[in-house]
């Protein structure tokens, strides 16, 4: 009985040492990740603003563009066209899985009936 009581606290020992050296790893990672230890990476959210009056934003090392309020907005209109023939196909599919639900309970009503 005594040499089960320490095998599983060596057990025990071993399972909480490996969690803490996991924790301990992964603290690494997320820290190199994030760019903590990168001495090249000063800012995380850069912001200029170009001749022509533009605004470049650059996060994390990449480029974002100031994007045209009309091509968003046809973009929009496209996505909503879409949106609505999606809800009619909804629709379509409710109704043919009622009928389809509604056949077979009819089909199980009349075996139900003879049997």
């Amino acid at each position: 009985m005594a040499k089960f009581i320490i095998t599983l606290l060596i057990m025990i020992i071993l399972f909480l040492g490996g969690v803490l050296f996991g924790i301990d790893q992964a603290s690494e990672g997320v820290t190199s990740v994030r760019g903590y230890t990168d001495s090249t990476v000063e800012k995380a959210v850069e912001t200029n603003k170009t001749e022509q009056g533009a605004h470049q934003v650059k996060v994390m090392g990449r480029d974002f563009q100031q994007v045209n309020l009309e091509e968003k907005q046809q973009e929009y209109e496209q996505m909503e066209s879409s949106h609505f023939i999606q809800t009619i196909a909804g629709g379509l599919e409710h109704g043919v899985q009622w009928f389809y639900n509604k056949m077979i309970i009819s089909v199980y009503q009349l075996v139900q009936a003879f049997f």
